[in-house]
C-alpha cells in the first residue's frame, strides 16, 4: 500500500510543478532587436507544429511531453522499467535545451537568440526531473523488495 501512496505523490507533484510552468513565461529573445517573453502555454501548445515552420530541432524538444505523458501511463500500469527509460529521455531532452543559443523566432524559420530562460522553464524541466527521479527510486525499491521477498 505504501508503494501506491508514493506513486501517486510522484504523479501528483511532477504534473503540479508542470502546470505551475505552464502559467509562467518560458525565454527571453531577442528577434531582430526586438526583446520579447515567450509564455508556457505558447510553446506548449505550438510545440508540436514546430516543423511545419522549420523548428525540427524544437520539435525533439517538445517531444519530451508526450515522453513523460508515456511514462506515468507506464508508471501507472506498474511497468516502471519502460517508464524509466522514457522518462530519462524526457529529462535529457528538456535539460539540453538550457544549451541552445537561438531558437525558432517566426514561422518564417528565422532564428531568434536566447536572452534568458525563465521560471516557467526550469518548473518545466523540474516536472520532468521529478517524475524521473521518483520513478528511478521506486523501481529501485520494488527491485530490492521483489529480491528480499
Amino acid at each position: 500500500m505504501e508503494f501506491k501512496k508514493s506513486k501517486l505523490l510522484i504523479i501528483i507533484f511532477s504534473i503540479l510543478l508542470f502546470s505551475v510552468s505552464l502559467t509562467q513565461n518560458a525565454v527571453t529573445i531577442n528577434y531582430s532587436n526586438e526583446i520579447k517573453v515567450s509564455s508556457s502555454i505558447d510553446y506548449f501548445l505550438m510545440g508540436s507544429t514546430a516543423f511545419l515552420g522549420g523548428g525540427l530541432l524544437e520539435q525533439i524538444i517538445w517531444m519530451a511531453n508526450p515522453l513523460s505523458f508515456f511514462a506515468i501511463i507506464y508508471f501507472i500500469k506498474d511497468n516502471s522499467k519502460k517508464a524509466v527509460v522514457l522518462s530519462f529521455i524526457a529529462s535529457c531532452l528538456s535539460v539540453s535545451f538550457s544549451f541552445w543559443k537561438e531558437i525558432l523566432g517566426a514561422e518564417s524559420g528565422s532564428m531568434a537568440q536566447i536572452v534568458s530562460l525563465e521560471l516557467g522553464y526550469y518548473f518545466w524541466v523540474s516536472s520532468i526531473l521529478v517524475l524521473t527521479i521518483g520513478i528511478f527510486i521506486y523501481y529501485k525499491e520494488s527491485l530490492k523488495e521483489i529480491w528480499e521477498s
